[in-house]
């Protein structure tokens, strides 16, 4: 029997504000998300009964990275085997628009590529990546469908 699971997510950035209507909505399909990615049985987010999700602006992700990942450059999420996912929501906001989706969809979908990450997948090969990319808009689509018909 797998542990009990905790889920948090943490609006600690300045640039935007959430409504609680998003953060219950990130909350809730990433709940989903992770606890699909349990089920499976592989990797570290298996074994964790706690995730934590904070939302930074980008001098904070580029703080992050450059600390823990030697690249001192915004990014739009980073993964920490622990358990704990930080997101870039100003990278969410310009790759939004890069990619007419929302800076919400956008947020939900790195939120799900940090779990994957937990849940063994890589994206370090263009093969991996490809999976990995199936894979988490194949989880968006089904856990976040509410944030599609506000999209329209």
């Amino acid at each position: 029997m797998k542990p009990s699971f905790h889920l948090e997510v943490h609006a600690s950035c300045q640039s935007r504000g959430f409504s609680d209507q998003y953060l219950k909505a990130f909350h809730l399909g990433w709940f989903s998300v992770a606890n699909v990615l349990r089920e499976i049985g592989v990797g570290e987010i298996v074994g964790l009964r706690h995730l934590e999700v904070t939302f930074l602006d980008d001098d904070e992700m580029a703080r992050l990275h450059g600390e823990f990942l030697s690249d001192p450059t915004t990014t739009d999420v980073i993964t920490f085997q622990h358990g704990e996912l930080v997101i870039g929501v100003e990278v969410a906001d310009r790759q939004a628009v890069e990619f007419g989706t929302t800076p919400e969809l956008e947020i939900a979908l790195y939120g799900i590529h940090g779990m994957l990450h937990l849940a063994g997948f890589d994206d370090r090969t263009v093969e991996d990546s490809q999976q990995m990319k199936i894979r988490q808009e194949e989880l968006l689509y089904e856990h976040f469908s509410a944030l599609f018909s506000e999209k329209e």
